[in-house]
């Protein structure tokens, strides 16, 4: 009963973001602040093979790109766990390995850089996260884009499943729109 509690909570906290609500009653949160909270309850809702998990190993999130929603995210993971395992923040440049990385925050915008990035992230079964509303059809899983002043979320389940991954359906009711299959120019197949 405690696990459906805490289910609850965090998609009554994803809700709260969704409509625009402030999560904290401290000072107004930017865009990049909320964008690295979207992220890092992304990261609650996707499972990844358990053979490619050891539960006493650090939960590996590789930030790949520059700009403030990379460093709002740095910043906002780098005390965060998931479950009992500490999370752990690493920057890489798009011609690094994704090695030992769970999820990358991918913020690179050349589309020969992004492509091969997407390639190696789906090879090494790595979640992929972006910005802007062609990530996810370009190959990456879960694209945030802001929609009538709200942050918002699309999933791209064949990218998901690519890359071996299982993404929650009660991720995938609060998405904005779920793509089931694209290829890389974007079109529907």
């Amino acid at each position: 009963m405690s696990e459906r509690r805490s289910i609850t909570k965090r998609l009554i906290l994803l809700a709260a973001l969704l409509s625009g609500v402030r999560a904290e009653a401290q000072a107004p949160m930017d865009e990049s602040q909320v964008k690295a909270m979207f992220v890092y309850n992304f990261l609650k809702f996707v499972e990844w093979p358990s053979e490619s998990i050891r539960t006493k190993d650090p939960f590996v999130v590789l930030i790949i790109g520059d700009g403030p929603t990379a460093d709002a995210t740095e910043r906002f993971l780098e005390s965060k766990t998931i479950g009992a395992r500490p999370l752990v923040v690493r920057r890489v440049s798009w011609d690094q390995s994704l090695a030992g990385g769970r999820a990358a925050f991918v913020v690179e915008r050349d589309a020969k850089k992004l492509h091969r990035v997407l390639d190696a992230a789906a090879a090494a079964g790595v979640l992929t996260i972006g910005e802007g509303e062609s990530f996810t059809t370009r190959g990456g899983v879960i694209g945030l884009l802001v929609e009538d002043r709200k942050v918002r979320f699309d999933v791209d389940t064949s990218a998901a499943q690519k890359a071996g991954l299982r993404v929650s359906s009660k991720l995938l009711a609060l998405t904005r729109v779920v793509h089931s299959s694209t290829d890389r120019s974007g079109s529907q197949q």
